[in-house]
């Protein structure tokens, strides 16, 4: 088992996208770093009580609330592909034929899993460690206040790689789709854990970790005035007075009641991964598999002249319908149906409802279909190559469509929009211009899934200069024709690699 689960993680830590994920990582613990000298602060913590940031101690805590407050979205994109390819290099004839290597076959994704979701840990624990000696040359602290933040989120990690593979294990195949449905759970259980953080069930069933960080913050506030913080906030612009007193960090206080409440969490875990290998020999049954129809036999006849297809006519009109009608058609019946129905009920829904829970929801809603956009051509596509120029026709096609059917879905917030146009509709474009990009050069949307649903976890929470609707905003729309430039660079780049890969 344990050579299943080291070949499992080093099969997927040879692709790109993985090395691309631990940059992502490594970024957002540099950027996790808090101050008080920048516009947007990353932790503030009673401002007009405490001085923010002032010590070294501060860098740990932080960077495991923020790690352990976007684990869940980043972490189970990262982790729900276990399956995928194994299915697709025809693994599982073998894992269904015997039970016992069947369950030791699951155990071995699931450490994979976490193998991964450690290796992201240790990837922010190493930068912020560096982000130390460059904020606070020569000032150390106690390794265990620098340690102990990050190791009680490590329960939290098992939980999640267990979640992530029942998820998978019950389906055909994954699904972009399944990624959906968990975020809209995930707001849910995430607003019942801050609302209830001491009730049982969101202690056993902790995907971020941050109650016990909390814990660590509020008895280092005791400490430092007798009382416990009041106010937190995270990716916060507050620029108003700072207090005078210093906070100084501790570590986790372990206390058998913790511990236990952790060896719980991790049972649960290991239970659910039972489950999950358990069930993965159903997961090809709600489908019929079809059988492979036998080859025909051809008289022999004497070899003729190669002579390549010439193009005689070409229809953009002919190609843009076929894009839109595989786009569409691509998804199942009930999805397009429910996709229509919320688009409509947007239209009808008060305007401040509208933007603070509609837009979330219908962008949200549409990443099954975003996330396929430029990924691995469909199977009547593979034809492509043959013809002169097609590949690069039908990208353009998929990117017209795409950005047409982001406008479209836009459309309700574009029609009472006044001034704020022209950042919505650029808005609009870039999620379709940027998720074509990723995944043409990463050949799946989990990244773009991952960075969308973090960016709505983001809006959902207040965070301010998102996307203005009352008003128009230069800066929004500088960043938007940013991140069209990038998604159009991504897609030039995948097409470039598949040229050089062609002619080798």
């Amino acid at each position: 088992m344990l050579t299943m689960m080291v070949t499992s993680f080093k099969e997927r830590a040879r692709r790109s996208s993985f090395w691309l994920l631990m940059g992502v990582v490594v970024v957002l613990a540099v950027l996790a770093t808090p101050r008080s000298d920048t516009a947007m602060k990353v932790m503030v913590l009673a401002p007009k009580i405490y001085r923010q940031a002032d010590n070294p101690t501060w860098l740990p805590v932080c960077a495991a609330s923020i790690f352990g407050t976007f684990l869940p979205l980043f972490g189970f994109g990262v982790v729900a592909n276990a399956l995928q390819t194994d299915r697709e290099q025809g693994l599982w004839p073998w894992v269904e034929t015997t039970r016992f290597a069947r369950l030791r076959y699951g155990f071995a994704h699931f450490g994979a899993n976490c193998l991964i979701l450690l290796t992201m840990l240790l990837l922010t624990i190493l930068a912020t460690g560096a982000m130390m000696v460059l904020r606070f040359p020569g000032q150390g602290i106690p390794a265990a206040t620098f340690i102990s933040p990050f190791l009680v989120l490590i329960p939290s990690i098992i939980l999640l790689a267990a979640l992530a593979l029942l998820g998978e294990s019950v389906t055909a195949k994954r699904h972009n789709g399944l990624i959906a449905i968990y975020m809209f759970g995930l707001f849910y259980v995430f607003a019942l854990q801050l609302t209830d953080p001491t009730n049982f069930w969101s202690l056993l069933l902790n995907l971020s970790g941050n109650n016990y960080v909390q814990d660590v913050i509020d008895q280092s506030s005791i400490q430092a005035t007798g009382r416990p913080i009041t106010s937190m906030q995270l990716l916060s612009n507050y620029g108003g007075t700072q207090g005078t007193h210093t906070l100084i960090m501790t570590d986790v206080h372990w206390t058998r009641a913790m511990l236990l409440m952790m060896l719980g969490e991790i049972m649960v875990a290991l239970a659910i991964a039972g489950v999950a290998a358990l069930l993965m020999h159903r997961a090809r049954r709600w489908r019929k598999v079809r059988p492979e129809p036998t080859a025909a036999t051809t008289p022999k006849t004497a070899p003729v002249p190669y002579s390549p297809v010439a193009e005689t006519h070409f229809s953009w009109l002919a190609v843009l319908r076929g894009e839109a009608r595989c786009q569409w058609q691509d998804r199942s019946r009930l999805y397009r149906w429910a996709l229509l129905a919320g688009w409509l009920v947007i239209w009808v829904m008060p305007e401040t409802a509208r933007q603070q829970a509609g837009l979330p929801i219908l962008w949200l809603f549409s990443l099954p279909w975003l996330s396929d956009l430029g990924t691995a051509p469909k199977r009547w596509t593979a034809w492509l190559p043959a013809m002169p120029h097609a590949p690069q026709r039908q990208k353009f096609a998929e990117l017209i469509v795409g950005a047409a059917t982001a406008v479209l879905l836009m459309l309700p917030f574009l029609v009472h929009a006044g001034t704020a146009v022209p950042q919505l509709l650029l808005f609009a474009l870039a999620n379709a211009v940027f998720a074509q990009g990723l995944a043409s050069l990463l050949n799946n949307g989990r990244l773009f899934t991952m960075l969308l649903a973090v960016f709505w976890f983001l809006y959902l929470n207040g965070i301010p200069g998102m996307i203005s609707f009352n008003r128009f905003s230069l800066a929004e729309s500088a960043a938007y024709l940013l991140v069209i430039a990038v998604g159009l660079c991504l897609t030039f780049a995948a097409g470039y690699r598949r040229q050089l890969s062609a002619a080798n």
